[in-house]
């Protein structure tokens, strides 16, 4: 049996969490165990390694209407969207390029240099990004944020003799199903027998 909210013992999540990209051509991956989820995270996918932790984000923007005697009243959601910043250390310009749509890299003919071309309209390579975050906590158990999206913000370098430097792309959602979903959260259930599971619950 499921646990219920009156059972159900609620851990407090501690820790930041890595982030892995796939690039996204179309189609989610399975993701119903958590062997179909950790073969995304793997290190091929990661571009660097969290520095000061990760945000995200949901806001939603709402339309009020009013009638004209003020008596009735109905809300309704106008747009919604995701968005996830972070900090990354252990970057390179196969990163860069990897979280800004206008760059490019090349090697020089010694091997010896990676040279990244960054910017102009007309180098934007479109690509859109499947993203997992990946929180790893022993004693609440794992969980992952996965969304589709791309940097929508750029990215700012800070060179710094007490710090080192990151890059902090921003990631703006875009739907990852046919359904509208911007993300999917998913969590380990601390405790939880294989034959447990397939519910879908709605808060109330």
């Amino acid at each position: 049996m499921a646990e219920t909210t009156e059972t159900k013992k609620r851990e407090i999540i501690v820790g930041s969490c890595e982030m892995y990209m796939k690039e996204f051509t179309g189609e989610v991956p399975e993701l119903k165990t958590r062997e179909q989820i950790m073969a995304l995270c793997v290190d091929a996918n990661r571009y660097g390694h969290t520095k000061g932790g990760c945000t995200l984000t949901y806001a939603k923007e709402t339309d009020e209407l009013v009638s004209d005697d003020g008596k009735l009243r109905r809300t309704v959601l106008k747009s919604d969207s995701l968005k996830a910043k972070l900090g990354l250390f252990g970057w390179d310009g196969d990163a860069v390029r990897a979280l800004e749509a206008t760059a490019s890299t090349e090697t020089s003919t010694d091997g010896k240099l990676r040279i990244t071309k960054i910017g102009g309209l007309s180098n934007d390579d479109g690509k859109t990004w499947l993203v997992i975050l990946h929180h790893e906590d022993k004693v609440a158990g794992d969980s992952w944020w996965v969304f589709v999206g791309k940097n929508t913000a750029g990215f700012e370098l800070v060179y710094s003799t007490d710090d080192g430097t990151k890059v902090e792309p921003e990631f703006s959602a875009e739907s990852i199903d046919g359904e509208g979903h911007l993300c999917y959260y998913i969590e380990e259930i601390k405790g939880a027998s294989a034959s447990e599971g397939g519910e879908t619950q709605n808060a109330g």
